[in-house]
């Protein structure tokens, strides 16, 4: 069965050389550092990657963050992973959790769970699906709100940091100016 493509598939490599490559673009997860440190935890975005292999070269792999020039480039491949294309979510990847197995991972993946914050927030209805799933639930929700805790803490600490260097700064000029207006008293004397 042949299924219609999109006209800019058949738009011509702008290289003839890299017809004869393997392109594949994905979703790739990077951490999101604003996120992570409201969150206190590593907060995962999905952007697009590619991957480029020579075949027959072993020693040659290309793969990076997709950009703007890639997808200009490889315009047939990037044409057929759009069309294939998941939405893409942000949170704590529950692959990357410690607090679960790789098997309990991939049953939620096939449930269409994928972060942690999805879980903790999961009803019970579909929950009902999944063995143990109030446990899970529940080690979700602390992990979630301990990260919560610390990321709070870690800014009071580093914000209490910067008040001591202001204070110091302050007690240092007006020690100063006090043996300044001192000095200007024994003058005036």
């Amino acid at each position: 069965m042949q299924m219609n493509a999109p006209a800019v598939m058949d738009a011509p490599q702008q290289d003839p050389e890299d017809a004869k490559l393997f392109v594949q673009f994905y979703m790739g997860a990077v951490v999101n550092d604003e996120a992570s440190a409201q969150a206190g935890h590593p907060v995962y975005d999905s952007i697009p990657f590619v991957k480029i292999l020579v075949p027959g070269d072993r020693n040659t792999t290309i793969d990076t963050r997709a950009g703007t020039q890639y997808p200009a480039r490889f315009p047939r491949q990037w044409a057929a992973f759009k069309a294939s294309e998941d939405q893409s979510l942000s949170g704590f990847p529950l692959r990357e959790w410690p607090a679960i197995t790789r098997g309990q991972a991939e049953e939620m993946a096939h449930l269409n769970v994928y972060t942690v914050e999805q879980l903790s927030t999961l009803p019970d209805v579909y929950g009902s699906k999944i063995m143990g799933f109030h446990d899970l639930k529940r080690r979700a929700e602390t992990f979630l709100a301990a990260a919560k805790d610390s990321a709070f803490a870690e800014k009071m600490s580093a914000e209490n940091a910067q008040l001591k260097v202001q204070l110091d700064a302050t007690q240092q000029e007006l020690a100063r100016l006090s043996k300044a207006f001192d000095e200007f008293q024994a003058k005036k004397k």
